[in-house]
């Protein structure tokens, strides 16, 4: 009997049964609500204009360029491609010009695109910081090339040269 009233067995035991103790009887456990509201700034990007990327001769590789007005001074470029080939990055910039007139003056480098996503290579969007640019953007006379190396696989003209496919205000 002596065996089961020792102190050694009941320290491991009794520990338990305080930590339980002050456990279940801690602070209120107060559920609170989701802090729903965003930080200045933060937040969906609502003003956009598109413009379709269509194919070049030869190839199968089409789009659309979306240009977004994050604030004055920012704008956010995407651009979604289809058909394009994993393992291959293509070069995408802004142009002077109609497509027409096959101006080889570029106005706005923008980053590579992958051949895997059809997407930017480095983030989801490209940042122009330019004051006004997106306000800006309708009176431009530019396009969009998509080039593999030196070969144009898709196109289109933007701002004053043609009307969006969508846009908001």
């Amino acid at each position: 009997m002596n065996r089961f009233l020792n102190i050694r067995n009941l320290i491991p035991a009794l520990g338990i049964f305080l930590l339980m103790i002050a456990f279940l009887s801690s602070c209120e456990q107060q559920q609170y609500e989701p802090n729903l509201s965003v930080a200045p700034g933060g937040g969906t990007v609502t003003t956009y204009k598109s413009y379709t990327l269509a194919s070049a001769t030869g190839t199968t590789i089409y789009g659309r360029v979306v240009f977004y007005k994050y604030s004055t001074s920012v704008t956010l470029v995407e651009m979604g491609l289809y058909n394009t080939t994993t393992g291959t990055a293509y070069s995408s910039s802004v142009y002077q010009g109609k497509l027409a007139e096959s101006s080889a003056t570029v106005l706005k480098p923008l980053d590579a695109i992958s051949g895997a996503t059809g997407e930017f290579s480095t983030s989801k969007y490209y940042v122009i910081n330019e004051a006004g640019f997106y306000d800006k953007l309708t009176t431009y006379n530019a396009n969009v090339k998509v080039l593999s190396g030196t070969k144009l696989v898709a196109s289109g003209n933007i701002g004053a040269n043609a009307t969006p496919v969508a846009q908001s205000n």
